[in-house]
């Protein structure tokens, strides 16, 4: 766990949670009733978000805590730099947990002994048997989380044959077949109320998801950002063909047209308001810029003239001629956990490299991702670049290069396949185009393709309007997707003195303010504990800080 608190700070924050959580969650000794929750990130404020939502839970129902922790060799390399498994421990007993699997441990040992594997393991005082699931994950979706968790070990953005005859690749399969064998075994046996998550991708997530939906088990997943978020799939809204992010992206659409749009004129206010606080933020979605270029203070069309002038002529475009800004993802990024029209993420990128080629009707600005190198060792960013080096109209930058003024001024359309660039365009009304599917994409703010045929034809439709000067984003997108970063972080993000905004970082300062926090509340003045019955209750899609389903004027 990365953790920079001294030892005595710690203590002093494990000894107050341990108190707290004792007297403010609903006597277990004789419940039968378990909630899982992950511990799988080396970052305190991801573990601190899932146990505060669980024992949320438990002021609900009655319920003993399971919390499945470690990590491994290909996970270390890849992401961690400081993974303590034994803080990790102490952080979830002082939030009351009853047990706590190092599931990668276990997993460890039971690939190590091959044919001689135990058929049981042991979790609290329960024994688990493996083998007893009533279904197991489907060969090819199995095959597909591991594809994507060797690619993301390995950043890169495709796997090469010397790639799956390599060790990675084999340690990463025989260690996913595992793990999906083990949760099956741990939701069949325990039948949780909940799994609580922060990731809902990759073999030691993705697989405890898929397990939990296959066996009618609701999912949370926690948010790593702002103050608490946290969206919710009950096996009443799921769908056996789609997965969470799938599922979730269709719940999200229809409560926010039922929900949000319906109520604009009351919430019109305070979107604008979240609009402006935008323009400078630093948090996620928008965390793929960072420092003094991440704000945007342009004012009105004239300043964003001038800035655009000077950005063109800095990059050697012609001042004509419309800019159409690409921006390329984290490459090997969760790949195909959500609807998508390409192949991969790497495929669409290449294409449409290829068709801007094509297109010297316009000004092509290619943005390679701004942690690329935490991605992708491939060199796929620079290796595009110089396929296309001799194209004039054809530019490719790192995105930290330009600035979100110069970026705004510049763009006159952004695509994407899921960044928040599609929902932060619109708002400032630039037009936006995905090849797939993200959070929000069924809100009515960007222009989602169903298949590449779609693709292509919201290219070039949006191209030639472009030549003909037309304005592509209507009214209603550009004030859905400000109502869209009204609801992000504001309306379902809810403020709790146990869980401090995101921005207050992992280390000393955090443990004394929930310390605090935990030591002069009354649990009732907790607001996240009434947002977390009301979703529970009403089998709501996420937190919210308020209840939307009857907002009244004077609420925001």
């Amino acid at each position: 766990m990365r953790l920079q608190a001294a030892e005595a700070e710690f203590d002093r924050f494990r000894s107050t949670a341990e108190v707290f959580w004792r007297n403010n969650v609903l006597p277990n000794d004789d419940a039968d009733t378990w909630i899982l929750v992950e511990a799988l990130h080396q970052d305190i404020r991801v573990s601190l978000r899932n146990l505060t939502v669980a024992n949320a839970l438990r002021r609900v129902f009655p319920a003993k805590l399971a919390v499945f922790t470690g990590t491994d060799e290909d996970w270390y390399a890849a992401l961690w730099s400081d993974f303590d498994v034994s803080r990790v421990r102490e952080l979830a007993e002082a939030y009351g947990a009853d047990a706590v699997i190092d599931v990668h441990g276990l997993i460890d040992k039971r690939v190590a002994a091959g044919v001689d594997v135990p058929p049981t393991f042991q979790v609290g005082d329960r024994e688990v048997a493996v083998g007893t699931a009533p279904s197991r994950i489907d060969p090819g979706q199995l095959d597909h989380i591991v594809r994507a968790t060797a690619c993301r070990v390995l950043r890169v953005p495709r796997l090469s044959d010397a790639d799956l005859d390599g060790e990675a690749y084999a340690r990463v399969r025989s260690r996913s077949a595992e793990f999906s064998r083990v949760y099956d075994a741990i939701v069949h046996t325990l039948r949780p109320a909940a799994l609580v998550t922060s990731h809902v991708d990759y073999n030691h997530w993705g697989l405890a998801v898929e397990s939990a939906m296959r066996l009618d088990v609701p999912v949370l997943h926690v948010q790593s950002t702002g103050s608490l978020k946290a969206y919710a799939l009950f096996p009443e809204h799921a769908t056996a063909d789609r997965s969470f992010r799938a599922c979730l992206t269709t719940l999200i659409g229809d409560y926010f047209d039922k929900h949000v749009w319906d109520n604009r004129e009351l919430i019109r206010r305070s979107a604008e308001l979240v609009a402006w606080r935008a323009k400078g933020n630093l948090g996620r979605p928008s965390w793929w810029r960072a420092g003094s270029s991440a704000s945007m203070d342009l004012g009105n069309a004239v300043e964003r003239a001038q800035l655009r002038l000077h950005g063109v002529d800095r990059l050697g475009f012609d001042r004509d001629k419309p800019v159409v800004a690409v921006f390329n993802h984290a490459v090997s990024d969760a790949l195909n956990t959500n609807v998508e029209t390409f192949d991969d993420l790497a495929g669409w990128f290449e294409e449409t490299a290829a068709y801007a080629r094509t297109r010297t009707d316009a000004n092509w600005l290619f943005l390679d991702h701004p942690s690329q190198a935490l991605y992708d060792v491939s060199g796929f960013f620079e290796g595009i670049a110089e396929r296309y080096a001799g194209a004039r109209h054809m530019v490719f930058r790192p995105s930290r290069a330009l600035s979100k003024n110069m970026l705004w001024s510049m763009a006159d359309l952004g695509v994407t396949v899921r960044g928040s660039v599609s929902n932060e365009l619109p708002a400032y009304g630039i037009p936006a185009i995905q090849a797939g599917w993200s959070e929000w994409s069924a809100c009515g703010l960007s222009n989602v393709a169903a298949d590449q045929a779609d693709y292509w034809r919201l290219l070039d439709t949006a191209l030639r309007g472009l030549v003909r000067g037309e304005r592509l984003v209507t009214d209603e997108q550009v004030e859905r997707a400000r109502l869209w970063h009204w609801f992000y972080r504001a309306g379902n993000d809810v403020a709790s003195p146990v869980v401090p905004h995101w921005d207050v970082g992992a280390g000393d300062q955090l443990l004394r303010v929930v310390r605090v926090a935990m030591t002069g509340m009354e649990t009732d003045g907790d607001p996240v504990f009434a947002a977390t019955r009301r979703m529970w209750e009403r089998r709501e899609p996420f937190l919210t800080r308020l209840d939307l389903t009857e907002l009244e004027a004077g609420q925001l």
